[in-house]
Formats: C-alpha cells, sequence, structure tokens
C-alpha cells in the first residue's frame, strides 16, 4: 500500500502525525503486540496457502496489547486456537492468534495498548500470530507496525 494511502488510513483511525504543539515531522503507525522477533513473516501462497500474517516470537504467557485503537469484533476460536480480532474503523482490522488466553471479549472498546491476551505457542513455538486486513484483503503486518515516517513534501503536492 503507498505511504501516503497508509498515511491518511491512520490520520482517520485518530492517529496523529504530529506530537501536540509540535511542528517537526515525526512518525505514524500501529504499536508491536508483543516484544520480540518476526520468526515467521508474511507469505500467502495462492487463494488458501501459506501464511498470512507474521509470528512474533515471544515468551508464552507474555501480555498481547491492542496494536491500535478500536472495537472488538471477534473473541473467540477458529480451527481450535483462541483469536481475538479489532476492528480499528475505515476497514483496518487486527487479529491476534494462538493465545494461551483472551482477556476480552466481543464488544470491548480498546486503546493502543490495552491487554488482548497472553501469547500461546503458534506453530509449536512460543510468540504471537498478528494478522492485519484491509477491507477484507490480507495485508502484510510489517508495513503498518512501528514508525512509518511522515513526510508530507512528498506525500502531498497542492496544484494551483
Amino acid at each position: 500500500m503507498p505511504r501516503f494511502v497508509m498515511f491518511c488510513v491512520l490520520l482517520l483511525l485518530g492517529f496523529s502525525p504530529l506530537p501536540a504543539g509540535s511542528e517537526s515531522p515525526t512518525c505514524v503507525g500501529m504499536t508491536w503486540p508483543v516484544s520480540g522477533e518476526v520468526i515467521a513473516h508474511y507469505a500467502p501462497s495462492g487463494q488458501y496457502a501459506g501464511h498470512w500474517g507474521i509470528d512474533i516470537g515471544t515468551d508464552a504467557g507474555s501480555v498481547v496489547r491492542a496494536a491500535a485503537p478500536g472495537r472488538v469484533t471477534f473473541a473467540g476460536e477458529v480451527a481450535g486456537n483462541r483469536t481475538v480480532t479489532i476492528d480499528h474503523g475505515g476497514g483496518l482490522r487486527t487479529s491476534y492468534s494462538y493465545l494461551d488466553e483472551r482477556l476480552v471479549s466481543a464488544g470491548a472498546w480498546m486503546e493502543a495498548g490495552d491487554p488482548v491476551g497472553r501469547s500461546g505457542l503458534p506453530h509449536a513455538i512460543a510468540g504471537l500470530h498478528f494478522s492485519v486486513r484491509v477491507h477484507g484483503a490480507y495485508v502484510d503486518p510489517i508495513s503498518w507496525l512501528g514508525c512509518q515516517p511522515y513526510e508530507p513534501a512528498r506525500a502531498l503536492r497542492l496544484v494551483g
């Protein structure tokens, strides 16, 4: 997804590109749901095969946190795995899977950083499976996580 489009979506979700009182550019993006390294990358294959998110290695039982504000639309099991899905608005949804424990219920409002569950064992390795969907299509979560540069001079040109 082009950076400008991602920036616009983040603005619509209430992410501020500039801290209050600041005139210098900063960055926007979702926060990592757990601390750790990516141990399995986004690698879809065909219509249904492959890996449609990332696995983040972390100690089993680590607190998993909401990556951005939104409403929990699902807190249950998918294929026998505990999962939480949060709708952030604007067609953006995140899912947190292979949880050892869910700490929220459907309908709950989450702020970025609020606990949603405890990590478990995705694919028999301690960690978390994290996925991002935009208008129902899975996208690589890495492009949505962490600091994305805010560069207004490159993002928008006014024609007069």
